[in-house]
């Protein structure tokens, strides 16, 4: 598939199969994050793919209803991307980890399309419940999830999308 392609097929899929998820998937989406680009190449990140349903029952309880992200049943896996803030840098106040979790994760999501599988962002949720159920480090940010598996759902392209004049300019804001 092209990459125009791809990126116009991406869309938020918030409704599974229950088909397990092959390693080599998982290991193909995890590769396309490895790959993102960094600050100063320090790869700041770490993603922890959960397949177990009872933990991903656990992690979900974690996700704010809000999001309209209360996947049920859970999707076949979850990818929890975190990230170390000291491995990354910093400009301002522009803390450059997680722009790079957001590459990273577009690169996942960008690869899951590619090979028809389905992804949805997941970025509002309580951090302290998520870290205090996988055992991450006080050190560490969990950044973004995604679920990940086969869509039961078909979602057409986006139409309203803006058009370019209206989301870009030339040599100064216009």
């Amino acid at each position: 598939m092209e990459l125009m392609e791809t990126i116009r097929r991406r869309r938020t899929i918030t409704r599974y199969k229950t088909d397990s998820v092959p390693e080599d998937r998982i290991s193909y989406v995890l590769e396309a994050a490895r790959l993102a680009p960094s600050w100063s190449n320090q790869q700041s990140w770490k993603f922890i793919v959960i397949t177990e349903d009872p933990v991903k029952e656990k992690i979900m309880k974690c996700v704010s209803p809000l999001t309209g992200m209360m996947l049920h049943p859970p999707p076949p896996v979850l990818v929890v991307g975190c990230a170390d803030p000291k491995k990354s840098g910093i400009r301002g106040d522009q803390k450059y980890y997680l722009v790079e979790m957001g590459i990273a994760m577009e690169h996942l999501m960008l690869a899951a399309t590619d090979i028809g599988l389905g992804t949805a962002w997941i970025c509002v949720f309580d951090e302290d419940d998520v870290k205090q159920i996988l055992g991450v480090p006080d050190n560490i940010r969990v950044v973004a999830m995604t679920s990940l598996g086969y869509p039961s759902e078909k979602k057409e392209e986006v139409e309203d999308r803006k058009t370019l004049k209206e989301i870009a300019c030339k040599e100064c804001w216009k």
